[in-house]
């Protein structure tokens, strides 16, 4: 018997829809599925307030997760594959997924083969890397991560993501597409699903190596690099200051909540639009630079979730 232990935090529907569809194959003689959901005390909302979505970003960006809810598996369980569902928040793996790494119950990550399943808009690469060091301190071995992005590109994304967390409303409005994952990138997940179902045997092999990578399992649009890297830097600093201006809700803070919803407003679309004109002649000019670095966002070190 393999057991696969899926561990997920999901507010819109999305990301336990795309764990659906991943794991639909493995549902078969043999195979145990453990569902656990995590999430945080206090709860986030959903939809959100918009001044209670902003406010979270001091402490996602900082690493500072609120406690982790009670979510019933005992830290000595065992398993075979571990299966982690989550979303980013501002360039950040979601606060109640850090709070899960936080909780004795992330022991169960220890010395076992773990997949990542994003659902986002384009900007994935440094929370990505953010999951990579918080699961290499669980002793977790990751070696794949399976990308789905919002609808409509990083433009369309811009809009989108915020009205879907703000109303909760996915329907297409005007010349924008309709907010989150699209269908037909759910139907596509099967296929990761059945190669590892294929591959069960090798889950708990002693150097695990990739076993999705030929599936193409995360596409990185190279045009929201620019935009990721340049904002990374200003929200970290803007991160700190709010924490020196009080905790979560604090009224100090909120003009520093403020200053950065302006910022975004204003610098994020001349992003947008110069990295569109300069990544292909950028592309070209640091290819082997960008190569390295792609490579090393898709892909960790099996050692180094064991040290």
């Amino acid at each position: 018997m393999k057991r696969v232990l899926v561990v997920y935090y999901s507010q819109s529907g999305d990301v336990r829809n795309a764990l659906e569809a991943l794991t639909a194959p493995l549902r078969a003689p043999g195979v145990e599925i453990c569902w656990r959901q995590v999430d945080s005390v206090p709860r986030y909302s959903f939809p959100w307030r918009a001044v209670e979505f902003f406010d979270c970003m001091p402490e996602a960006v900082t690493g500072r997760p609120p406690e982790p809810a009670p979510m019933g598996l005992d830290p000595r369980e065992r398993f075979d594959l571990v299966i982690l569902g989550w979303q980013v928040w501002f360039l950040s793996p979601s606060l109640p997924m850090q709070a899960f790494f936080t909780a004795p119950q992330a022991e169960v990550l220890r010395g076992t083969r773990v997949i990542s399943v994003i659902c986002c808009r384009q900007m994935w690469q440094r929370a990505y890397g953010g999951m990579r060091r918080l699961v290499a301190r669980a002793g977790g071995v990751l070696t794949d991560n399976v990308v789905l992005t919002h609808q409509g590109g990083s433009s369309a994304g811009y809009l989108t993501a915020p009205w879907l967390m703000i109303t909760g409303r996915r329907e297409k409005l005007a010349f924008l597409p309709a907010a989150g994952v699209s269908s037909g990138e759910l139907q596509g997940l099967e296929r990761f699903g059945q190669r590892l179902r294929e591959t069960a045997d090798l889950w708990a092999e002693p150097r695990p190596a990739p076993l999705l990578a030929d599936l193409a399992p995360a596409k990185v649009p190279t045009a929201s690099l620019l935009p990721e890297t340049a904002i990374a830097p200003l929200m970290v600093a803007l991160a700190r200051i709010a924490r020196l201006c009080g905790g979560p809700g604090s009224v100090l803070r909120k003009p520093v909540a403020l200053l950065f919803v302006l910022t975004l407003v204003v610098t994020l679309p001349v992003l947008l639009v110069t990295s569109a004109v300069l990544t292909p002649v950028l592309g070209r000019v640091f290819a082997g630079r960008l190569t390295r670095y792609l490579r090393g966002t898709q892909a960790l070190d099996p050692q180094d979730g064991c040290r």
